[in-house]
């Protein structure tokens, strides 16, 4: 009796040895899997080349036009084309249809607009008629509202929770900036008697209106910045200016832009600036290099400048600089040849080579890379889908 149970405990143990030596072998293959993977991170971040070879060859970022749907247009039409959230919206003869990245349709929408203006911003699309009068709003695959305002309208802007903004000219005023709220209802006007309205957006919490004027009166462009309290405009517009940036003289602003932690950052013919408690922060010269092809600040944290290395006709680089707003940070994506457009959003820098497109995240590294046969004519891009344009067709590109 003593023999066999000696016996079972003798066989308990070796089972437990056997068990033990088990979970010493998976732990240490968990180890050496992370280890690799740890390894693969720091040579891929480290070194160009081995991370070109795992985009071709182990991620498959490397793409052709024959991988994508599409659907055909009439080459001697003019069509027009937005990209926003998961869909490409494209108007044509008054009808704005949207497809998913499979090319089909999803949605679409009779609207009284020929010579349209875009401005979208995660799931909403603002879409309005050139020095007209109709606006529309659009979430996901609906509309919210439409309306015809008093005037022209010459820009527009939407935030991520559907508050927009539209500059009017042609009132007795030389701009009026219109606040709306997500369902359409106008918060206040901003009436500007002797500057003209260049650009204007709206916070990320819907706290605040900015918008850029010029006076282009004197012998010198004069350029301002104006941070408005959206609380305080909603009692008394006339005193809820919270902030002015005065900026350099002669200086041409083309664009201002909410950043993540609403950062406004502002970008004129010479320079990028931050805004910030009324004070005026230098990013980036914009003219101290002659090889700078193109630059701008519509992402979502960041500024971006290509700057263009040229050895020969058989040696040409383009350089996508890319710089966070808040921390300065940056990081750069090179590709062979010279960019011919650049466009960006969100997340998001597409470049058009001619018959090839990059699209490149705000860290810098490749999303996808496209290779066609025929010469791309457009790119309308989201973060999650890009609209790529030829002479005959739409191909739609999942990112």
């Amino acid at each position: 009796m003593k023999l066999l149970e000696y016996k079972q405990f003798n066989n308990s143990t070796d089972e437990e040895k056997s068990l033990n030596k088990k979970k010493v072998a998976v732990v240490a293959i968990i180890a050496v899997i992370i280890l690799f993977l740890v390894l693969m991170t720091i040579l891929y971040k480290a070194n160009a080349n081995f991370r070109n070879f795992m985009d071709k060859y182990i991620l498959f970022k490397y793409i052709n036009e024959k991988d994508l749907s599409s659907i055909s247009i009439e080459s001697d039409r003019n069509i027009y084309a937005c990209a926003f959230y998961n869909y490409v919206a494209i108007l044509e003869n008054n009808k704005l249809t949207m497809y998913n990245s499979s090319g089909k349709e999803v949605q679409s929408f009779d609207v009284n607009i020929s010579s349209p203006i875009f401005a979208v911003q995660d799931n909403y699309l603002l879409l309005a008629e050139k020095n007209q009068q109709k606006v529309y709003l659009f979430k996901d695959k609906k509309m919210l509202w439409s309306k015809d305002v008093e005037g022209q309208i010459s820009r527009i802007s939407v935030n991520e929770n559907g508050y927009s903004s539209v500059i009017i000219s042609g009132t007795s005023y030389k701009s009026v900036i219109t606040t709306y709220t997500e369902d359409g209802q106008e918060v206040f006007k901003t009436f500007l008697s002797t500057t003209v309205a260049v650009d204007a957006d709206i916070s990320k919490d819907n706290k605040y209106l900015s918008f850029c004027e010029m006076d282009l009166s004197g012998t010198l462009i004069e350029s301002k910045v104006k941070t408005i309290s959206i609380d305080k405009a909603k009692q008394d517009p006339a005193n809820s200016i919270v902030n002015t940036y005065e900026m350099p003289s002669n200086s041409v602003v083309t664009n201002i832009e909410y950043h993540e932690r609403d950062n406004l950052i502002c970008s004129s013919d010479t320079e990028i600036y931050s805004l910030k408690d009324g004070n005026i922060s230098v990013l980036a010269n914009l003219s101290d290099n002659s090889d700078l092809s193109f630059s701008g600040i519509n992402l979502s944290k960041s500024y971006f400048k290509v700057i263009e290395d040229k050895f020969g006709i058989n040696n040409q680089k383009s350089n996508v600089e890319i710089y966070n707003t808040s921390s300065n940070k940056s990081s750069t994506y090179s590709m062979n040849g010279i960019a011919k457009e650049v466009y960006t959003k969100d997340g998001v820098i597409a470049v058009n080579m001619g018959t090839e497109a990059y699209f490149i995240k705000e860290n810098g590294y490749l999303i996808k890379k496209l290779t066609t046969t025929q010469e791309i004519r457009g790119i309308v891009i989201s973060n999650n889908i890009a609209g790529i344009i030829y002479r005959n067709k739409v191909q739609f590109l999942s990112l």
